[in-house]
């Protein structure tokens, strides 16, 4: 059994037993309490080479800001199981650099992987910084490779048509595929926020399966139908001073091939405005695959 903590290789390990809480309708482990476990321990991976949270916030008035990432899950585990996460970063400092991660379960098989980019931010000043290998150590994790490369170009097939057809009407989408709009509202609450004052990543993953979730049929959530891959791609920030300001997931979902893409928009600065030049903001971009 692999000890807890930093691996001789570069990786950092963390064990989590897994509650009711973590675990969503189908006794699965949830995508927000997955990217929350791989937080956590990139965190504490960060802490032991001096770069953690506190450091780079007390210290240099900067914090780390995830800018894109995907997870590719094979298996989720449930309640009562204990998973491992492994964490590693990539092994050079860029504008946007990667972190990876790995999850096991308890035979030791994995059963997921997540690839991240991620980017320093002025606190103040709220724009990215370069990282400076003097702030920011890292092992040596040359001897790693990464779970998978990030798509280029979208696995999504036919453009996000912007759900003018609306509810859940079926249309062919221009390459001879059925596929359904999605329009789903939420809005942002106090919980949704992190100590950075803007949406934890997290809760895109969990704003995202609900919507997903929302769009199936009756027929196919008798299906239990999960998540294969979840790509996001963060636009805009929604800071805190958000709460209560509707965002909308806007979308469609293509039942044949098994896949979605989606859109979180929010229109009220052009809805307010009466000058066409006001355009709706985008404040993430999302991907996935399912399976039955």
């Amino acid at each position: 059994m692999i000890s807890e903590g930093q691996q001789a290789d570069g990786r950092y390990c963390r064990y989590f037993r897994l509650g009711a809480t973590e675990v969503d309708l189908f006794n699965r482990l949830r995508l927000k309490s997955l990217l929350g476990f791989f937080q956590e321990t990139a965190g504490d991976q960060c802490e032991e080479f001096g770069s953690g949270w506190t450091t780079l916030w007390n210290g240099h008035g900067l914090c780390y800001v995830v800018v894109r990432m995907e997870v590719r899950m094979d298996r989720y585990p449930g309640t009562g199981e204990t998973i491992r996460v492994d964490t590693w970063p990539e092994n050079r400092l860029r504008m946007l650099f990667e972190r990876y991660g790995e999850i096991f379960d308890e035979s030791g098989a994995r059963v997921g992987a997540i690839v991240s980019q991620w980017a320093l931010l002025d606190v103040k000043a709220r724009h990215f910084v370069r990282p400076d290998p003097n702030i920011i150590p890292m092992p040596d994790t040359s001897a790693l490779a990464a779970p998978f490369a990030l798509s280029r170009e979208s696995s999504v097939r036919g453009a996000v048509n912007g759900g003018e057809k609306g509810g859940d009407s079926f249309g062919d989408n221009g390459v001879g595929v059925l596929s359904r709009d999605v329009s789903f509202l939420r809005t942002p609450v106090f919980s949704d926020f992190d100590y950075n004052g803007h949406m934890n990543n997290a809760r895109y993953a969990e704003w995202i399966t609900d919507a997903f979730w929302n769009a199936l049929t009756p027929e196919e959530r008798a299906f239990s139908p999960a998540i294969r891959r979840m790509e996001i791609k963060f636009r805009a920030e929604i800071p805190a001073e958000h709460i209560d300001a509707p965002i909308e997931l806007r979308g469609c979902i293509l039942p044949e091939e098994k896949c979605f893409s989606l859109k979180g928009i929010d229109r009220s600065a052009a809805e307010a405005d009466s000058d066409p030049s006001v355009r709706e903001t985008v404040h993430f971009e999302c991907e996935g695959e399912y399976y039955f």
